[in-house]
């Protein structure tokens, strides 16, 4: 390779981090405990119009209920997240052909018990498989799983009827992704450079950790970061050849990779003062990049970079992004790329037995079914409550999530009853209606990030507005009764399902997992010494990349469940550690590893030996790990996973 194509050399010494302790799963008290995550203004205020504008709409054609059933359409808005506009084009309006179909469906089976409560399964796991597989953030199945539930009780006398309700969810939620996309207008190249400036913020924190008990965990908070800008740039689809703003970009995240590249590697020179003084300019560059816009010429900092006491390397590194920010020329350098593959071989891949995407889909489906058979046979109003609330009870991430959300559904639900019974008993009619839903949805948005129970306050009495005013003699009483034991049956079915079908699902993956990924990085430790295609090397390097990914969230899955095995698995910690440490080493070398045949018989070895301890959790079968004389920080890695598996779970 060219030497614009190697990282920086490393220091042959062994690097040294203090492990932090392993992370823990939080109490049932966390389900009452606010998070400190800033109040998303626009997104709520957006929610708000997306839902409320469809009702004003109808009211001003002097059709209320046709914009009731509109607004089931604004739910697509929820689907927006940070993600490029091209890529939120694209996104939302699937999401809004899925709202549609699912609303559909619901007015087409309405009457028919079986098949409503089979589509409530199949709706569930087909989105969540989805949303699983591509790795989408968001409410998964939860709006799919309302327009197909709400649906089935709004009478279509007729087919005509059924596409005519089909039709104004359509235009109700093309009307919210107008919403969505309209701040394209003022900034279209936000959401990326959010993005790029984002992983700079993480890459600061991750410098500032060397040497500390948290640098493991901000350094896989940095490659999923990184992962997540350079996603941003490939889903915004822009042409850096024709716009000098989006090459700009480009550089910016290509430094940013550099960067963990070389702090990665010579993590081991760097002392506090020297780690504090690269992380404070790293931050300037990314408060300067949240602000950075076309043709907009930043502060520069050349001078306080070259006052520094740090390694020449670090110097141009960071040099380097100071000049892209001030809009000069640079030489492009080729890091590593965390691409994610395309929409179509991401959904292949999650698609076999070992799959725990798929069984999660499998999972998710099976209890919506038994929910909505459980809400059909019984003689309670408006039952298909019972299923939509155990939808969201289930999105929990872990089985500890899981009771958590039902803890918090239950609670918000029951308090959410209260003000929904003072707003019915009200008797709000015209305008009124359309203002207390964007004030509800709006305040949904903003409250929920800071805790779910809160959120689910003004969640109830929002949906059964929008789906019980058109009932008006009866709402209230539908409302202050069957709503909570709807609410509460759901809530049951939802954690009781989960912890009986999924209790232990992540621990026992995680030893397997473990031993894959060990496997795996052997088998790319030898190719480095032998493959001559950079592609090939890219594409599994991009592979390893994400399976490290992936350990780690398995590992957070795991102190998740409630089982003895789960509680044993933590034993695996140090080895999980280990493993990315070793892995993100591996991943930030571009050089040959030249390995006699003995080194590499010996390798295949001792990774086979690790792997196979990971997964039958025991101590290695390995008297010593073999001498790499040329590469001794790599040697240091393998000693490291070796000695962390010295444990018998």
């Amino acid at each position: 390779m060219s030497d614009d194509k190697k990282s920086p050399a490393y220091n042959h010494t062994e690097i040294h981090h203090k492990i932090e302790a392993s992370p823990k799963a939080p109490g049932i008290k966390a389900a009452f405990r606010f998070n400190h995550a800033s109040s998303p203004w626009v997104r709520g205020i957006s929610s708000g119009l997306s839902s409320s504008l469809p009702i004003l709409i109808g009211i001003l054609f002097d059709h209320l209920q046709y914009g009731l059933i509109a607004s089931i359409g604004g739910f697509t808005y929820l689907y927006t997240k940070d993600e490029p506009y091209a890529q939120r084009a694209v996104k939302l309006f699937l999401a809004l052909l899925g709202v549609t179909l699912c609303f559909t469906l619901g007015s087409l089976f309405a009457d028919v018990a079986w098949m409503k409560t089979s589509l409530f399964g199949v709706i569930g796991a087909v989105s969540v498989y989805v949303f699983g597989a591509l790795k989408i953030p968001g409410p998964s199945a939860m709006f799919f799983v309302l327009s197909f539930a709400v649906s089935t009780s709004i009478p279509a006398p007729n087919l005509q009827a059924v596409f005519l309700h089909a039709g104004l969810v359509f235009l109700g939620g093309a009307l919210s992704w107008c919403i969505s996309m309209s701040g394209w207008l003022i900034n279209p190249r936000g959401p990326e450079t959010a993005a790029v400036a984002k992983a700079y913020r993480q890459l600061a924190s991750f410098v500032g950790s060397l040497g500390t008990e948290s640098f493991h965990a901000e350094q896989h908070k940095t490659v999923v970061e990184l992962r997540a800008a350079e996603t941003a740039m490939k889903q915004a689809k822009i042409n850096r050849k024709k716009s000098s703003f989006a090459h700009r970009l480009f550089l910016l995240n290509q430094k940013a990779e550099g960067l963990f590249i070389f702090v990665m590697a010579a993590a081991n020179d760097f002392n506090p003062a020297v780690s504090k003084k690269a992380q404070a300019v790293i931050e300037t560059f990314a408060s300067e990049m949240a602000t950075l816009k076309k043709h907009k010429k930043i502060r520069d900092v050349k001078e306080e970079i070259e006052e520094l006491s740090i390694k020449e390397e670090l110097r141009t590194l960071l040099l380097d992004v100071n000049a892209v920010l001030q809009m000069k020329e640079l030489k492009e350098t080729e890091y590593i790329q965390f691409s994610q593959g395309s929409v179509k071989t991401r959904l292949k891949s999650a698609f076999h037995k070992r799959s725990y995407v798929l069984k999660n889909a499998l999972r998710y489906g099976i209890i919506m079914i038994v929910a909505a058979a459980v809400a059909y046979t019984t003689n309670i109003p408006r039952s298909y409550w019972i299923p939509l609330t155990c939808a969201g009870v289930m999105l929990g991430a872990t089985v500890r999530a899981t009771v958590q959300r039902g803890i918090q559904r239950s609670v918000g639900t029951i308090l959410g009853i209260l003000i929904g019974t003072g707003i019915l008993m009200l008797e709000p009619t015209g305008i009124v209606i359309a203002l207390i839903v964007f004030v509800l949805q709006s305040t949904i948005e903003i409250v929920i990030v800071k805790n779910y129970a809160l959120g689910t306050l003004f969640i109830t009495p929002n949906a059964l507005l929008i789906a019980e005013s058109g009932h008006p003699d009866k709402a209230i009483s539908y409302f202050t009764s069957a709503r909570v034991i709807d609410i509460v049956i759901g809530s049951i079915i939802g954690v009781v399902g989960t912890v009986l079908v999924f209790k232990r699902a992540s621990s026992l993956r995680l030893p397997y997992l473990l031993g894959d990924v060990i496997r795996k990085e052997g088998q790319f430790l030898e190719m480095l010494s032998t493959e001559q295609d950079e592609e090939k090397i890219k594409r599994e390097r991009n592979k390893l990349q994400g399976e490290l990914v992936n350990l780690r969230a398995l590992y957070d899955n795991v102190i998740g469940e409630y089982s003895k095995t789960a509680v044993k698995l933590e034993g695996l910690w140090p080895a999980v550690v280990a493993t990315q440490q070793l892995g993100y080493m591996l991943l930030a070398s571009f050089e040959g590893y030249e390995l006699s045949e003995t080194e590499k018989r010996e390798l295949k070895e001792t990774f086979a030996q690790l792997a196979a301890a990971a997964e039958q959790k025991r101590a290695p079968k390995l008297s010593n790990v073999p001498t790499l004389k040329h590469y001794p920080i790599i040697q240091g890695e393998i000693t490291a996973l070796y000695e962390s598996l010295q444990v018998e779970i």
